[in-house]
């Protein structure tokens, strides 16, 4: 397991990274609240690994409330919010990458010993909700018609305002 240890902190070491970086040059607001709170999430998760790999216990990782802060700042900033700032090609790459640690996430939980599963569940519906919030975010400012599509559990109702 401390290979497939090791894959999931340099995956959160890079995707945290990466939103760090696109969220601090983003044009539109949306964009820039939605990935820098993944990025906090993402660092939570890398000292959530960090702390089996060094200690081989758990520590806590608390519930996740990208939903609920999106949807506070949508509702506190939709008059600011501009769609033709869409930074499409950065959403994309986010939902690449989210699907990429999906990936990694569910592979881990296959492999994992049964006291090491819940560690996989939680890290992989986290990253779950990761990709439902930026296919929302996406579909919004795109205005695709895709959005109708997704799933009811996945999609952001209120956004359709």
């Amino acid at each position: 397991m401390n290979q497939e240890l090791n894959q999931a902190l340099e995956f959160e070491k890079r995707i945290a990274i990466f939103y760090l970086e696109k969220g601090a040059a983003a044009q539109n607001l949306l964009v820039e609240k939605l990935f820098l709170e993944l990025a906090k999430q993402e660092i939570d998760h890398l000292a959530f690994i960090l702390s089996k790999v060094q200690t081989r216990s758990w520590m806590a990782l608390g519930e996740n409330r990208i939903e609920i802060v999106m949807k506070d700042f949508f509702t506190r900033f939709q008059p600011l919010l501009r769609k033709e700032d869409s930074q499409k090609e950065a959403l994309l790459a986010a939902i690449e990458l989210e699907k990429s640690g999906c990936a990694i996430y569910q592979q881990l939980l296959q492999q994992a010993p049964e006291q090491e599963r819940e560690f996989c569940s939680q890290i992989l519906a986290y990253d779950e909700q990761h990709l439902a919030a930026l296919e929302n975010v996406h579909f919004y400012l795109t205005g695709t018609g895709d959005w109708w599509q997704q799933d009811e559990s996945r999609r952001w109702n209120w956004m359709n305002t």
